[in-house]
């Protein structure tokens, strides 16, 4: 059952937050974050793992998942030459998360995972793709940025993604496909099972104006 983002009582969110300590196996969980303006027909997410991940349910009661930019790795991360963190807002009801924003870097290296796949629906494909938008002001780009996505359950998959094309310059929120993969009837997942993917882009011309919001698993229809 799904309980309307601004209708939902104190007693909702609790089963909701009871729902979700059963799918993730614990109790060490977050806030609740409404999801509006963000998913549509979604249950209020919940963050977890340190705040660095949000869960929620679809429609039709789907598990799916976000890694937020503080849950990533990026090329000098760590350096405020090259990346900075702000908080920005997240849907329509006043939320925010923080963003890593890039300043401008020669060696680009955008990198995730997400483990404790048993918590993903079998039966289910789901499509992975990373949030992002660039700065009317972005440069650099013209070199397509080179992107290594595997699951447990799929193959490497390598391709080029042409950012100077696929993503506009208007400093809107895109999600950029890395790839699909789908949840068998009986999975035999190990504990170290994960989705990683990897994005590279080292020819040595400066880049610039990249913002990266989270990457995202989601359950999609066959």
């Amino acid at each position: 059952m799904l309980y309307p983002c601004n209708t939902l009582s104190s007693s909702a969110d609790q089963q909701l937050l009871e729902n979700y300590k059963k799918i993730l196996k614990t109790n060490q969980l977050g806030r609740l974050i409404s999801l509006e303006g963000i998913e549509e027909d979604a249950q209020r997410a919940v963050f977890f793992d340190d705040d660095k991940k949000l869960l929620w349910l679809d429609n039709k009661d789907r598990p799916c998942f976000r890694v937020l930019a503080e849950g990533l790795k990026f090329s000098w991360g760590s350096s405020s030459d090259y990346w900075e963190y702000p908080k920005k807002d997240f849907g329509t009801k006043g939320e925010s998360i923080t963003v890593a924003k890039l300043r401008r870097i020669c060696w680009f290296e955008v990198w995730g995972i997400m483990d404790n796949l048993q918590m993903l629906r079998t039966d289910t494909k789901y499509e992975v793709s990373l949030e992002l938008k660039m700065k009317q002001e972005a440069y650099g780009w013209q070199v397509p940025v080179q992107c290594y996505f595997v699951t447990p359950f799929s193959d490497l998959k390598i391709d080029n993604k042409n950012f100077d094309t696929e993503i506009p310059k208007d400093n809107e929120w895109k999600r950029m496909i890395l790839g699909n993969f789908t949840v068998p009837s009986h999975p035999t997942i190990d504990e170290d099972d994960m989705i990683i993917f990897l994005l590279r882009q080292n020819e040595g011309r400066w880049k610039s104006g990249l913002v990266v919001r989270n990457l995202i698993i989601r359950a999609v229809d066959n």
